[in-house]
């Protein structure tokens, strides 16, 4: 497993079934890294090892404030409702009850609550930017700060962790201070990814789940695990379908308790249903396989649209990265001006000057709205491929 081996988070287990091992290219680093997804041999729990070291995290994280939508789409607004939904069916909090919502982005999670008049709301998001959005947009109080440094005296009623846990290295000590925020039988919502899923039906991208800051892929089994060891019973828990990752999430509540039983169960799907999704990831890979050997030995010149985490595993998993790529773009400021394989991103009217090239679409939630960026902003005449739709 290499000198980064991560011990299982549950069980303390050393003894680990490989799965699969997932590279990346990302801008600004100069080679590739990657992580193995693996299975604890012992009580089934799967998550990432070997995760690249902290430097290639931090470089990666910089990146990522194409994740603040002052406008949210539409599909993700549904999801949040979805979510409040949720919580308001089998919670049943007052109207005064205090609420922590743990990695709070813009707030838009949080603000259903304001719009359903509950008075004492509180955000934590590490990124300050959020935050400061957060402020802008709906008046609410969000700390930048990450659990690890977050300090209170307040106690909740509520503490919401959406698309949160699956990105925590140190679930133990991290549930741990959590736990301490909740009052005396206070409710814990979380939503994560829903692992069992993964390998039920061919994903929309290859290999969309084993994100860089993805490194725990939760089963209802194993969160279940993680939270009894840490004092918390289970209230509830569902698989939802989230159409715009079109992915299913587990939401769930539990409560914290004086007395948790302290049991670990087998989770005897996960691994199975990571080997499945590796199997249909391949499988939707291939044709995204061909048309990289085929723009490689075309050498047409080529734009890259989009260098995010689906171009950041396609460079290392196809022979994307050995076509003839004269230009990438992408919306992200952040990422805008550094490099990628020795080629300067740049902001999205560069195309302008790059009439004539073949342009990739490296998205597949925004292909279509990119496709008709091209044509009916820059008015693109030149071939257009993507891994939907083939060539245009």
């Amino acid at each position: 497993m290499g000198s980064d081996m991560r011990a299982c988070e549950i069980c303390s287990g050393t003894h680990l079934e490989q799965l699969h091992r997932q590279h990346f290219l990302f801008p600004g680093l100069p080679r590739p890294v990657h992580y193995d997804v693996v299975a604890c041999r012992e009580c089934g729990f799967a998550y990432a090892s070997d995760i690249p070291d902290q430097s290639a995290l931090d470089q990666f994280y910089q990146t990522v404030e194409h994740h603040l939508h002052a406008d949210l789409p539409p599909g993700l607004a549904r999801v949040h409702g979805d979510f409040f939904r949720f919580v308001q069916e089998q919670a049943g909090l007052a109207n005064d009850a205090r609420i922590l919502d743990i990695g709070s982005g813009m707030g838009h999670f949080l603000a259903h609550f304001q719009q359903a008049g509950f008075q004492h709301l509180l955000g934590m998001e590490p990124s300050p930017a959020a935050a400061e959005l957060a402020r802008k947009i709906y008046g609410l109080e969000v700390r930048s700060a990450t659990v690890d440094a977050f300090v209170t005296d307040e106690r909740f009623q509520l503490v919401s962790l959406c698309g949160v846990l699956e990105h925590i290295a140190d679930l133990r000590s991290s549930m741990a201070k959590i736990a301490a925020l909740l009052a005396d039988d206070g409710y814990l919502f979380i939503a994560v990814p829903d692992a069992e899923a993964f390998g039920k039906a061919p994903p929309a991208e290859p290999f969309l789940e084993f994100a860089l800051e993805h490194i725990n892929f939760f089963t209802a089994a194993s969160l279940d695990n993680v939270l009894n060891a840490c004092g918390f019973e289970k209230v509830t828990v569902i698989s939802q379908h989230n159409d715009f990752y079109d992915n299913h999430y587990l939401l769930a509540l539990y409560r914290k308790t004086a007395n948790p039983a302290k049991r670990v169960a087998v989770d005897e799907v996960a691994a199975d249903s990571l080997c499945s999704y590796v199997a249909l990831s391949r499988q939707v890979l291939r044709p995204v396989e061909e048309l990289a050997e085929q723009l490689e030995a075309s050498g047409e010149p080529l734009l890259i649209w989009g260098a995010g985490s689906l171009t950041s595993r396609l460079l290392c998993d196809t022979r994307l990265g050995s076509a003839n790529i004269v230009g990438i773009v992408d919306r992200n400021r952040n990422l805008q001006g550094k490099s990628l394989l020795g080629v300067t991103i740049s902001a999205p009217d560069s195309v302008i000057d790059q009439q004539g090239v073949t342009v990739f679409i490296a998205s597949t939630t925004y292909a279509a709205e990119i496709r008709n960026t091209l044509v009916e902003q820059y008015g693109w005449r030149g071939k257009i491929v993507s891994l939907a739709s083939g060539t245009r």
